[in-house]
């Protein structure tokens, strides 16, 4: 019988930093609308127009895999 794993919960500064960006989505929307928008420690450290792109600036820059990436609609793909 197979044992059931939990993923392992995000870290603390993982949650912080989602949590930055969902109250300051609306800006985001306006700074960067229909972009993938990288937050380490409350900034905002990459931006891209593709998910990988996003992924690779954000780790080069701080160093670190442990980072929310959130695709920042401006209104107009999702609805």
């Amino acid at each position: 019988m197979r044992t059931k794993t939990k993923p392992p919960l995000p870290s603390k500064q993982y949650t912080r930093d989602s949590q930055w960006i969902v109250r300051h989505y609306g800006k985001l929307s306006l700074e960067y609308p229909n972009k993938w928008v990288a937050v380490h420690k409350g900034r905002v450290v990459a931006v891209a127009d593709d998910l990988g792109a996003a992924r690779a600036a954000a780790q080069e820059r701080t160093g670190s895999s442990d980072m929310p990436i959130q695709f920042v609609d401006d209104g107009t793909i999702i609805f």
